[in-house]
């Protein structure tokens, strides 16, 4: 207990915070945070992130979104050339930009891995017992053809990733 203690209170000591509370509370703050248009980052337990998934995935929201499974080349392409690898499920959007290159989850994984290192993305995908969601994320796309800024539409989800939910 000591050492847990401990860890929670480096987190709390960099401003961030920690909530303890039980499944139904904790999934109606992800839900209020993505409902209110908050961003936030939630780590949960796969249970409560299970809840949460259906709940916003809801068979309206996946046809809305055009999120598609990642196909077995895209998979072995970022297992190769990135070394993510645990993303059985992986589920992405996928953009076009003007340059006609096609942004899915490649690129989105390795821009993360370019502004937040390989060992973070690569943590995020070994997580056992809990899963990392993100509400209504402030990241920008960039094209790595042409480099021109594609907004933030991406949306992804991964039984082994919590993913992201924007507001609806």
């Amino acid at each position: 207990m000591k050492d847990a203690l401990t860890h929670i209170e480096a987190i709390v000591g960099d401003r961030k915070a920690t909530i303890s509370a039980d499944d139904c509370n904790i999934v109606a703050i992800v839900q209020d945070a993505i409902s209110s248009g908050k961003t936030a980052s939630f780590y949960l337990s796969r249970d409560q992130a299970k809840i949460v998934r259906s709940w916003y995935w809801t068979p309206e929201r996946l046809k809305a979104s055009g999120i598609k499974a990642i196909t077995s080349d895209e998979r072995a392409r970022i297992e190769s050339e990135l070394g993510i690898e645990n993303m059985k499920s992986f589920r992405c959007s996928r953009i076009q930009c003007e340059c006609g290159h096609i942004y899915g989850a490649f690129e989105f994984l390795q821009q993360g891995i370019h502004e937040h290192g390989e060992d973070a993305v690569k943590a995020v995908f070994a997580l056992k017992n809990s899963t990392f969601l993100q509400a209504n994320p402030a990241f920008v796309l960039v094209c790595p053809n042409c480099h021109q800024l594609l907004g933030d539409g991406i949306e992804y989800d991964c039984d082994e990733y919590g993913g992201c939910c924007y507001q609806e």
